[in-house]
């Protein structure tokens, strides 16, 4: 995650529980991330994966960091948490996923194959939150057949 994605987070909530954290600040000067992994980009992070390795690694934000993952091979799915409701922001996820199934690169994967990845049922349909509506959903990169 992103250093400003880190302090949002609430202090008692982090570190996030139950894996390992690292922060990317490109700050040479940044202030060390209390019970995380403090790296100088996505290649220092995955780098800074302890010994033994991580069955899946995960990126949550900020967009700076998304668009640098997206552009690595190694960045298979992305789990989506789309909003449906509105709100005035300034900041977007760096690809256009369409609420048909379709994007650039990438396809809409179903709930089963979902659950399936996650290895647990994953809520299904519209869901509200304080008045937010959304929905889960989990994409794949379409591999490139063409020689």
């Amino acid at each position: 995650m992103g250093r400003k994605t880190w302090e949002s987070i609430p202090t008692r909530f982090r570190p996030l529980k139950d894996r390992t954290n690292i922060v990317i600040s490109r700050n040479p000067s940044a202030e060390s991330c209390s019970g995380g992994i403090l790296a100088n980009s996505i290649e220092s992070a995955l780098e800074s994966i302890p010994e033994g390795g991580a069955e899946k690694v995960f990126v949550i934000g900020g967009a700076q960091i998304y668009r640098e993952a997206l552009q690595k091979a190694q960045a298979k799915r992305i789990l989506l948490t789309r909003v449906l409701s509105d709100f005035e922001c300034d900041t977007f996820f760096p690809i256009t996923l369409g609420e048909n199934g379709k994007g650039e690169g990438w396809v809409r994967r179903t709930k089963e194959e979902l659950d399936a990845w996650v290895g647990e049922s994953v809520v299904e349909g519209t869901q509200v939150e304080n008045g937010t509506s959304y929905v889960f959903e989990m994409w794949e990169r379409i591999e490139d057949t063409t020689v």
